[in-house]
């Protein structure tokens, strides 16, 4: 056993993929949000040998340590994954796919203006509701009792779940581990809050959710978008890495596409552009090429791989609309984007494209 079959790495994982031949087993799946140093998720692991883990953690010094208490254990039931906690439930698992999370001491975010930080909000709680199995449970605990009572509001507004107990809030919950921030703050005599909810009905995504987080509605890997445009003129790369815009050239709902810069080369431009959907930011170029001698090709740069959500491909639909703008004779002569999302840019824009 070595990290390799402990820790996964974003980019090697499929969209929503096969848990059980990761785990090499089919099993009940329970995950814990911000991991730390391992020591819950090694207690749950050890004492619940039958069950699959996963434990995903932002911080990077921390996902080290954990890790490595993973591996000195050999835990064979348990996968982790340094990444940030809604990413993870919209893009890697699917629907009733979990049977309990666990969140021990998030960050509450005290101060008015960092708010909306928090990880957990009306939005995270339709997600997961849509994520975990009937009868799948949510547990969390925090030291600020101003947190665990927005917590409660946000599930109770959410018809998928009841409380876990009479009371949506405990003090104390037998036979659970003791973390080491749990303890220091039990040594100051200090209280600790339990939050606990139950799935008790299925529901469905609402369409608002998607918009905040568009990983979720990921369902397969997607073909990379491109489009390639015919021009019947000598292209002049450098003027056109001028006469092309910068700054926002899309804005909706939850939306923004801004050109940050252009770059020129001999054989074509680079495009550093910034995708905005909801909580999810994405930075990466878009290049422009010559396609034969005659043409051009947009497409995303061979050294990014950002996920290719609605956003993305409306960034290369509408810089290759912005460049027919410039060469009004180009005509399209194959496309890899949507259609649908071609066709609401263009209408949007007053922009439309001649097929060749």
């Amino acid at each position: 056993m070595d990290l390799k079959e402990i820790v996964l790495k974003e980019e090697d994982l499929k969209i929503k993929p096969d848990w059980g031949s990761i785990f090499k087993r089919k099993a009940p799946i329970f995950l814990e949000i911000g991991i730390g140093n391992g020591e819950f998720i090694t207690w749950l692991a050890q004492n619940n040998p039958e069950s699959n883990f996963i434990g995903i953690e932002y911080s990077k010094k921390y996902f080290k340590k954990a890790a490595n208490r993973i591996l000195r254990n050999k835990l064979r039931n348990v996968r982790l994954i340094c990444i940030e906690g809604s990413k993870f439930l919209s893009k890697f698992l699917d629907s009733e796919s979990l049977s309990g999370v666990y969140i021990n001491f998030p960050d509450p975010w005290v101060k008015k203006k960092h708010k909306k930080r928090r990880l957990i909000s009306k939005p995270f709680v339709w997600l997961l509701a849509e994520r975990l199995t009937l009868n799948g449970f949510f547990l969390m605990v925090t030291d600020y009792e101003e947190y665990a009572k927005e917590v409660i509001e946000l599930f109770l507004k959410c018809p998928a779940f009841l409380p876990l107990w009479d009371s949506p809030i405990k003090n104390f919950l037998p036979n659970y581990y003791y973390t080491k921030y749990a303890r220091k703050w039990l040594s100051q005599g200090l209280s600790l809050f339990y939050v606990g909810f139950k799935k008790i009905k299925r529901v469905e995504i609402p369409e608002w959710v998607y918009k905040l987080y568009p990983l979720a509605k990921l369902s397969k890997e997607e073909f990379l978008p491109e489009n390639i445009l015919e021009i019947d003129e000598k292209i002049n790369f450098f003027d056109l890495s001028k006469n092309l815009p910068k700054g926002v050239i899309w804005k909706g709902e939850n939306e923004v596409i801004k050109i940050i810069d252009i770059y020129f080369k001999e054989d074509g431009i680079l495009i550093d552009t910034l995708v905005v959907e909801g909580f999810l930011k994405q930075r990466f170029f878009v290049a422009v090429n010559c396609y034969h001698k005659k043409g051009v090709i947009i497409s995303i740069h061979d050294s990014d791989k950002p996920d290719i959500t609605e956003g993305v491909h409306k960034a290369i639909i509408i810089i290759t609309l912005k460049i027919h703008k410039i060469f009004r004779k180009a005509r399209i002569i194959k496309s890899t984007c949507k259609v649908k999302v071609f066709k609401k840019v263009e209408e949007v824009l007053g922009e439309s494209l001649i097929l060749a």
